[in-house]
């Protein structure tokens, strides 16, 4: 049985989920906060009914509390299916001097709390193996792993957090192969813009890993999203972008001059546990000065076109080169296609030159009669929702 996260996109990486009463690895670069990504698996848990234990060893469990409560709104309601256990007192009063005793009584405290809790599935999350390491050095990865067996006779999933410091490669390889899951919690220096990735590096019940890293966001409260900082959304004068942008978004904005728009749509995209902003280009020509800086820094592109004016299809594929987007996932969305004289996606395909493996989806206006003048009109949601799935699957 496979354990849902609560973060689509890390379960299709896992295919399914955590795999119950395995052993996962959140290992983190530092600045990554894994805390917080510990306790949205943790928060899904508990709201599926299972029960949960956290124990902290380097921030006090009132700390964690807090945490969990700015994250989520009715944290206090699933507050009440989590024990909460505190080494970090121990850390502050008392010296420490013999690694395998200090251990050993941490997993007595869980084991005990886990006896304690009957018939019930049990998610634990460990927070975290580097502190010890910190303090008792490598020795302790042995004495971990040596006591983690005694938790393989109970039915407990464990999410252990981990630091990667700069410790010595043959460390790192030691922790990493205590467990059957392991998640990289990344920090990813684009230019000068930092941007947090998770990947799965191991997962023993898959056949063969899926390599790619997605971008999160963390929300609070709301917890962990994928997060797309910037979706381009072009295309040629009075083609729909600001409609489209519109329609999709939790809120959107735009600067307007004379009816159009002269600088840029901005907007909120929330769909199917992804995040993104949304970003405009005007589609006038004298404007074009400006379409490269607004094109960088994009993960992927949505292009759209007037599919009942040909003509304007080479403005187009103009504003891609323009924009500097070349090579980047992207989508056609082929707008008024159910108006007279529209061209299917397979005659924009021929007339743009397309490869067949660009997407080119067909949208419309939900109700023609409600259009205003000089003012975005609303798309039919089931066609911007296409869109979106098929661009933000390219690019994640």
């Amino acid at each position: 049985m496979f354990l849902n996260t609560g973060i689509p996109k890390l379960d299709d990486l896992l295919e399914g989920g955590i795999k119950r009463n395995s052993f996962v690895l959140l290992s983190a670069s530092p600045g990554v906060k894994c805390t917080e990504f510990a306790q949205h698996i943790l928060f899904k848990r508990l709201s599926d009914g299972d029960k949960g234990i956290y124990f902290t060893n380097n921030k006090s469990a009132a700390a964690v509390k807090k945490i969990f409560s700015e994250m989520y709104a009715d944290a206090e309601e699933q507050q009440d299916k989590i024990s909460f256990l505190n080494g970090y007192t121990q850390y502050q009063t008392s010296v420490i001097s013999n690694v395998h005793e200090h251990i050993e009584d941490m997993c007595a405290q869980v084991l005990k709390k886990v006896e304690s809790i009957q018939d019930k599935n049990i998610v634990i999350v460990f927070d975290a193996l580097s502190s010890l390491i910190d303090i008792f050095g490598e020795e302790s990865v042995s004495c971990v792993k040596k006591n983690l067996e005694k938790l393989k006779n109970y039915n407990v999933t464990l999410i252990m957090l981990f630091i990667e410091w700069p410790y010595e490669k043959s460390l790192i390889d030691n922790v990493r192969s205590i467990f059957d899951c392991i998640v990289d919690l990344k920090a990813v220096e684009k230019k000068v813009i930092l941007r947090n990735y998770f990947g799965v590096s191991k997962a023993s019940w898959l056949k063969e890993l899926n390599q790619k890293e997605v971008p999160f966001k963390i929300l609070v409260p709301g917890g962990i999203v994928t997060y797309l900082p910037k979706i381009l959304v072009t295309g040629p004068y009075h083609a729909g972008k600001s409609s489209f942008i519109h329609s999709a978004s939790i809120k959107a904005v735009s600067v307007n001059r004379l009816g159009t728009t002269v600088a840029l749509d901005h907007g909120h995209v929330m769909h199917n546990g992804t995040l993104a902003d949304l970003f405009g280009t005007p589609g006038q020509e004298r404007f074009d000065p400006i379409l490269e800086m607004l094109g960088s820094e994009s993960l992927g592109v949505v292009v759209m076109v007037d599919a009942t004016n040909p003509k304007s299809f080479a403005r187009a594929k103009e504003m891609i080169e323009k924009t500097n987007t070349q090579g980047l996932p992207f989508v056609v969305a082929a707008n008024k296609s159910n108006l007279k004289g529209a061209l299917s996606a397979e005659q924009i395909r021929k007339a743009m030159g397309l490869p067949g493996e660009i997407p080119i989806i067909p949208v419309s206006a939900e109700d023609l009669k409600s259009v205003k003048a000089e003012e975005p009109c609303r798309l039919k949601k089931e066609d911007v929702e296409k869109v979106l799935s098929k661009l933000f699957e390219v690019v994640v």
